[in-house]
């Protein structure tokens, strides 16, 4: 395989706020500004169009993340919590006197 050499170049004129925010997004998945924009051209390219539905969940807040975190950590302990079937038994094992 040759090696080929990125000559071309893209000037994109961002919002501070959007870049900085999409700095973010990417810094925490190991990527660059850059290096997303990249992917996300090779991609669409590779598809034939957007690599995704236009539409999507908002970044979350950091509480959030930590908080899902935690519970993944939780999770992670055997006997720590109890999964339920349906939202019927949980609202069934709520109501009862047993031990949740």
């Amino acid at each position: 395989m040759v090696a080929k050499t990125k000559s071309a170049s893209v000037n994109v004129r961002l919002y501070p706020e959007v870049k900085s925010e999409a700095e973010k997004i990417f810094a925490y998945h190991g990527l660059s500004l850059p290096e997303a924009i990249n992917v996300f051209i090779k991609h669409a390219c590779h598809v034939g169009g957007f690599p995704f539905e236009l539409r999507g969940v908002r970044w979350q807040d950091p509480d959030s993340i930590a908080a899902l975190e935690e519970c993944k950590q939780i999770e992670a302990i055997p006997g720590t919590y109890k999964r339920y079937k349906s939202a019927d038994d949980l609202f069934a094992a709520l109501d009862s006197d047993d031990d949740i």
